[in-house]
């Protein structure tokens, strides 16, 4: 008889455990989308250089045409949600003979989505089944999007990083299959968080090794992807600042956790000889000469850089609106420009999913959103595994050193649980180790049309 009472305590627990976590999941917790999931996306694709063709599924299989050459393709889809979609992930895997890819959507998505289908449609699949996950696709009838890649191999390709580990959570597939490579960090990124302060008491003296260990990050890691080290610099200016160098060109700043305002004092960690040329002091007008000299030097074909429309973070939108000011100042016109989100204002969830997913177009609402073409480049397994290690490597990505602890690593687990179950995942590894990386492509020479400017730099208009 005991036995039973406590059996029924301890399933009424349970049963009750459940239902709080339901009811917070639905109703109380943080929203992780500053949208409505129900609305349908609008993109535009009328000004770009996309190719359209209607097609119709059959039950859960489509016949795809044979497209010719290397090309980026989505479906237009119309979706709905069941109720478990709110609990749990909701996908479509699409599988033809060997070969799937996974698209995920958000919690309670519905109406117009877009499902990247490049890697299926560039195999010359035939026939692929589609596989559903808490979502159903309600219109047989889509539309297929694609659009040509330009050739990239072997191009000059200077990537762009407002801070350590951008370039490699946007673009280390793409610099790591291309060794004429160039890699150039904008800042130290000794901001943050009080990281290692179980190591470090002193707050100066932290945020001081924090900005040295994350600059030598920066140009040792893409040694990594096979970029010669002398393609690598990082220019030393100061994390969170670049708004205010920007408002006022002239003003040598001050890094706000270092108290430092003393350009060299991550600047001279480099060991390319390109810090040869690197000259003046942590203003704005700086910033712009010595992106001039090593647009300069480089001479690049293809740039990849934030888009600052589509990123939150004010140090990724100045870092390209001060590319786009040298590259004025230097008169640059021809050549592309590649242009990626790791801070998504609608969510910093996206892209959705798991590691080694598909990432599909972002949400958008935006019917002026400007490109000329989208790049989806794919990334084998083994890309994707030194994409773990190349994360791995960066300082700010990984754990806390509370960890060296058990009571620090006993937090730190329960912290990962609430973050994964209870809440958004904000995971680097997770949102970019995928089987793709995606950018917003358009020529160099728009930037000297004041309309494309303004949408592209997110109102910001360079000087």
């Amino acid at each position: 008889m005991k036995i039973n009472f406590f059996l029924k305590i301890f399933l009424t627990f349970v049963l009750l455990s459940i239902f709080t976590i339901i009811v917070y999941i639905l109703f109380f917790r943080s929203p992780i989308y500053k949208y409505k999931p129900n609305l349908s996306y609008e993109y535009n694709f009328d000004n770009s250089e996309a190719n359209k063709y209607i097609l119709h599924l059959d039950g859960n299989k489509l016949n795809l045409p044979k497209i010719k050459g290397d090309v980026t393709a989505f479906l237009k889809v119309e979706v709905t949600t069941n109720f478990f979609s709110k609990l749990f992930k909701s996908s479509i895997r699409l599988v033809s003979e060997d070969l799937s890819v996974i698209n995920d959507f958000e919690k309670g998505a519905k109406n117009t989505r877009y499902i990247n289908i490049s890697k299926l449609i560039n195999s010359n699949s035939g026939e692929i089944d589609f596989f559903y996950n808490n979502i159903a696709i309600i219109d047989p009838t889509v539309e297929l999007i694609i659009f040509k890649n330009s050739t990239i191999q072997n191009k000059r390709t200077l990537i762009i990083a407002p801070h350590p580990d951008d370039a490699e959570i946007a673009a280390y597939g793409l610099y790591a299959k291309n060794s004429n490579s160039f890699v150039v960090t904008i800042t130290a990124g000794e901001a943050g968080d009080f990281t290692y302060d179980e190591v470090y008491k002193d707050t100066i003296k932290h945020y001081l090794k924090k900005g040295q260990l994350r600059t030598l990050n920066s140009i040792t890691v893409p040694l990594l992807g096979g970029i010669p080290y002398q393609n690598i610099v990082n220019l030393g200016f100061f994390d969170t600042t670049l708004e205010a160098m920007y408002k006022n060109d002239t003003l040598a700043v001050k890094s706000k956790y270092c108290k430092s305002d003393d350009i060299n004092t991550f600047r001279k960690q480099n060991i390319s000889n390109l810090k040869n040329g690197l000259k003046g002091i942590a203003n704005w007008n700086s910033l712009i000469d010595n992106l001039c000299y090593l647009l300069d030097t480089i001479k690049p074909e293809i740039i990849v850089s934030p888009y600052p429309l589509l990123d939150t973070h004010n140090d990724h939108k100045f870092s390209t609106i001060a590319l786009i000011e040298a590259l004025k100042k230097s008169n640059i016109k021809d050549g592309q420009l590649l242009l990626y989100t790791n801070h998504y204002p609608l969510s910093d969830l996206y892209p959705y999913g798991e590691t080694g997913h598909a990432i599909t177009l972002p949400p958008n609402f935006n019917k002026n959103l400007y490109f000329k073409s989208i790049y989806s480049n794919p990334l084998s397994n083994e890309l994707q595994q030194d994409k773990i290690f190349a994360l791995e490597d960066m300082n700010d990505l990984r754990l806390d050193t509370e960890w060296r602890s058990p009571k620090g690593a006993i937090k730190i687990a329960l912290k990962t649980i609430k973050r994964k179950y209870l809440g958004p995942q904000i995971d680097y590894f997770r949102k970019s180790v995928r089987s793709n990386e995606l950018f917003f492509v358009m020529p160099i020479s728009d930037i000297y049309d004041k309309e494309k400017l303004k949408i592209i730099t997110d109102y910001i208009v360079s000087k």
